[in-house]
């Protein structure tokens, strides 16, 4: 039987985790770069992210895909993958802030076995009350992929973590995993304090990775298949001429025009 004190306990619960997550959220304010709602952005806009359209999932960390695959569902995912050149679906980072679960739209109910475990929901600006789009939700202790998260943050929220995932464009599925490695390969080779300003931003750029321009460049010069699925020669050389043309117009720029010339020779 529940005493007045309880109830009382009860109620003011909801207000303490309030007052909770607002002091978090400014201890973390103050701790990061003063743009870093605009480097969150322009980081996902690697990927292929458009505050209109793209939806991003969040996955509590550690429960993704637990369960047995179907015979139907593996054939589907192979298909994709063949189809696309690889799949479309990349996780881009992560946060241990419970404060974003306020904001996620839940999911459809459906049988349990049917959907991952650890999935939370998602966030997509047309279901969102305040028509927000989701890079405007994700609290700024979000952390990219492979990228290490400071230790005494994760202490301070002393949750699991959630993971954020999205979908990137088709045309960039067979690219998508040169860029996590590129991720990977910083997060390894340099000491990175997400803290500060993402220069890393840069350096992934340097590196070719730029979705917009990757994608209205493919649009241009698509690439000419064989009936086995090899490349046409003379329709490479063709691209190959109509980018150095580009390239003298100063339409494309010579490290594109380097990627470019890698990907018709593969």
């Amino acid at each position: 039987m529940s005493t007045p004190n309880n109830n009382q306990n009860n109620r003011r619960r909801p207000q303490h985790n309030i007052q909770t997550n607002r002091k978090t959220e400014s201890i973390i304010s103050n701790q990061v770069f003063a743009n870093r709602r605009n480097e969150i952005h322009e980081y996902l806009k690697l990927f292929g992210y458009k505050p209109d359209k793209t939806i991003i999932q969040l996955h509590i960390t550690g429960f993704f895909r637990k369960r047995q695959l179907s015979q139907r569902e593996k054939e589907r995912y192979t298909l994709a993958a063949k189809k696309y050149g690889g799949t479309t679906f990349v996780f881009v980072g992560r946060t241990h802030d419970p404060s974003i679960l306020e904001n996620v739209i839940q999911p459809r109910k459906k049988n349990p076995l049917d959907t991952s475990p650890g999935y939370v929901g998602y966030l997509w600006k047309n279901k969102d009350p305040q028509k927000r789009a989701p890079h405007e939700l994700i609290p700024l202790d979000f952390s990219p992929i492979h990228l290490p998260y400071p230790a005494d943050w994760k202490n301070m929220f002393a949750t699991k973590g959630f993971m954020l995932a999205l979908h990137v464009p088709a045309s960039f599925a067979r690219d998508k995993n040169r860029l996590v490695r590129a991720l990977s390969n910083i997060g390894k080779s340099s000491i990175v304090d997400i803290k500060k300003e993402w220069t890393f931003l840069n350096e992934i750029r340097h590196l070719g990775f730029d979705m917009q321009r990757t994608t209205n460049i493919r649009a241009d010069y698509p690439q000419s298949t064989s009936a086995d699925g090899g490349h046409n020669m003379n329709s490479a050389v063709n691209t190959a001429k109509r980018v150095r043309s580009r390239l003298a117009k100063d339409k494309v720029s010579k490290e594109e025009y380097q990627e470019l010339l890698k990907a018709i020779k593969s």
